[in-house]
């Protein structure tokens, strides 16, 4: 069967996955950029490659550049090239995956009864589990041994898989041979190992038979202890598929509870429920998911992809599945790319935005609850910063993310709904022109950051700097809440040209709505009405379009992104009334030009209304003319008279 998420660019620019530590040479085509989004990457030396990398320019047009290939197979990149970084600005999924490893070899033994659920009982061979045995019957019988609870697979063929397993394992080792394992009503139980050990095969399908429930479960402890032993319940040395229509639960006990060490892609539309003590889902190579119904409880990481010698792997693609995650440390994580094309993901990380920790001498954001994490009834004062750092200085507590990308994350529909104690969203590059998207936070919303990557041109930066880093929000809707730090926020530029995007508290300060480092598009209104979880917020222009949207926090500020310069908006909640405003670009960080709370009613100020450095006035109380956008201190939009001191 054809790969779903199979996009190959042209010859030149394939890369075969098998050669390790190759760079990789992104298409840079029209509309990558927007017109205003341009950006200029300076061309430098990437760390461990052979060579200078050629300079581009970031354009709406694009620049097509080569990079060069790096020093040493095997060894971990540190360094986002500029061609990577040039055409991950403004990508869609396309592109990305285009640009990455081919993973159709992956699939091209996966059928349509695959998919389906459905084999063909005459010619498989069938594998019956009981208690601490096995027994064994078909054509293809003599490549199946059984060693008390020991079943192993040996050749080639399709073999179906029922009854229980009390205290055994199913071990494939199979050289180059094609080899379908269908669970049909099978459980499970290893108590010192992996339940399913995929060692060798040329390709391996795991097929959930249509109807069927199964069970995987492993031991706490491994009776091997190797480096190169098993770590999940259901483990693969090489690429694995599972598909099918059928249920499987999966319970790490040890580690994780699926993990392949080359590709994981899953498909057709099985029904998994996965526990594990570590992550969840792992594909070290690549993590694809392109159907099913997916749910993740996981101490470590939810979904993770973890290559990091090749940058054409440790990817995570995700298709047209429905997938809840409740992980103790990320939900999605990926070294290098994460896309979203039709997912339904809900992320629960670190327990939510409510178990978010608080900032040493955080105040408050403007216009938040006064530093309360939203619906946590937490207050910033009352609570003191715990030192996690080990004898190194290296921090260990967990930072709880949402998702988690080293390179990009890139949405173009589905519903996303991310809740996390830290960040909600991180990756040096972000791109969401579709779907929606919906952020609680407990320290920055969205973060555009080079995480632990240097961008090349931008290798000397201090944190304060523009660091190469771009986020671009160019359609759907995105709403971000946030505890402590920024709603939106990058290292790098922002460039919000449409979509429909509120964020709460308000712009204009430190800890705000938006801090960029570098150049931005932030055209909207900020201040009231104050808006509580659960209200309406609409947004309606002088023309009388509007679009609505539910809220999911309390704030007494709101910021709305994505508009049109010096057009008139009124912004209106359920709970906190309407303001009119006039859409202009809005201040980042502390001081400067743009938005900035115009007080109630239009009084001034309460902190004496100096033009570029006044914060919000005060809390609004619902008033109709409430006094959207304009600079701090001055006048608001509404051309409400504001006095200065």
């Amino acid at each position: 069967m054809n790969n779903p998420f199979k996009h190959l660019p042209p010859a030149a620019l394939r890369t075969d996955h098998r050669h390790r530590g190759m760079r990789r040479a992104r298409r840079i085509g029209t509309g990558l950029l927007t017109p205003l989004a341009a950006l200029v990457l300076a061309a430098g030396c990437s760390t461990g490659a052979t060579g200078t990398a050629t300079g581009t320019t970031g354009s709406s047009t694009g620049a097509t550049g080569s990079s060069t290939g790096t020093t040493a197979s095997g060894a971990a990149w540190t360094t986002i090239t500029a061609q990577v970084a040039t055409a991950s600005t403004g990508a869609s999924a396309a592109e990305i995956l285009a640009a990455n490893a081919d993973t159709s070899a992956a699939t091209a033994a996966v059928t349509a009864d695959d998919d389906a659920g459905t084999y063909d009982a005459a010619s498989a061979t069938t594998i019956a589990l009981s208690g601490d045995s096995a027994s064994v019957a078909g054509d293809g019988a003599a490549g199946v041994s059984v060693d008390g609870g020991t079943v192993t697979i040996s050749a080639a063929g399709t073999y179906v898989l029922s009854g229980e397993l009390t205290d055994g394992e199913m071990i494939v080792n199979a050289d180059d041979a094609q080899v379908r394992l269908v669970l049909d009503g099978a459980s499970i139980t290893n108590a010192d190992g992996p339940a399913i050990d995929i060692q060798d095969a040329g390709s391996a399908v795991v097929v959930l038979a249509e109807g069927s429930e199964n069970t995987l479960t492993d031991g706490q402890t491994y009776a091997d202890t190797s480096a190169d032993a098993p770590t999940a319940a259901l483990f693969s040395s090489d690429t694995v598929v599972i598909t099918g229509t059928g249920g499987l639960t999966v319970t790490g006990n040890h580690n994780d509870a699926i993990s392949s060490k080359n590709g994981l892609v899953i498909q057709g539309a099985p029904t998994l429920t996965v526990n594990a003590v570590d992550d969840g889902m792992r594909g070290k190579d690549y993590l694809v998911i392109s159907g099913g119904t997916i749910t993740v409880t996981a101490d470590g990481d939810g979904l993770k992809s973890t290559e990091d010698d090749d940058e054409t792997m440790g990817f995570i693609a995700l298709g047209a599945a429905d997938i809840t995650i409740t992980s103790g440390d990320d939900g999605v994580s990926a070294t290098t790319d994460v896309t979203v094309e039709g997912t339904t993901l809900t992320v629960t990380a670190g327990g939510g935005q409510a178990n978010a920790t608080p900032e040493a001498d955080f105040g408050g954001a403007p216009g938040q609850q006064g530093g309360v994490a939203a619906g946590s009834g937490t207050d910033v004062a009352a609570e003191d910063t715990t030192d996690d750092e080990d004898e190194s200085g290296v921090d260990e507590a967990a930072k709880p993310k949402g998702i988690n990308a080293g390179v990009s994350y890139t949405q173009e529909e589905g519903t996303v709904t991310l809740d996390a104690a830290d960040e909600g969203l991180q990756a040096a590059f972000i791109n969401i022109s579709g779907g929606a998207l919906t952020i609680t936070a407990g320290d920055d919303g969205i973060n555009a950051t080079n995480g632990d990557y240097v961008i090349e041109g931008y290798e000397n930066v201090d944190s304060e700097s523009d660091d190469g880093s771009v986020l671009t929000i160019s359609g759907g809707q995105v709403q971000v809440s946030f505890a402590y730090s920024d709603g939106i926020d990058s290292n790098g530029s922002a460039y919000v040209t449409g979509g429909q995007v509120v964020v709460s508290g308000q712009a204009g300060s430190m800890d705000g709505a938006v801090d960029v480092n570098g150049e931005s598009q932030l055209i909207g209104v900020t201040g009231s009405p104050s808006v509580s979880a659960g209200d309406t917020i609409t947004v309606t222009g002088a023309d009388g379009a509007s679009w609505e949207m539910t809220s999911v926090f309390t704030s007494q500020y709101l910021t709305v992104l994505g508009l049109t310069e010096g057009e008139e908006y009124t912004v209106a909640t359920t709970s906190g009334g309407s303001a009119t405003g006039t859409a202009a670009a809005l201040t980042t960080g502390m001081g400067g030009p743009g938005g900035g709370m115009g007080g109630r009613g239009g009084q001034p100020p309460s902190d004496g209304g100096v033009s570029g450095q006044g914060q919000g006035g005060q809390a609004p109380s619902g008033e109709a003319d409430g006094g959207l956008g304009g600079d701090p201190g001055q006048a608001p939009a509404d051309r409400t008279q504001s006095t200065e001191s």
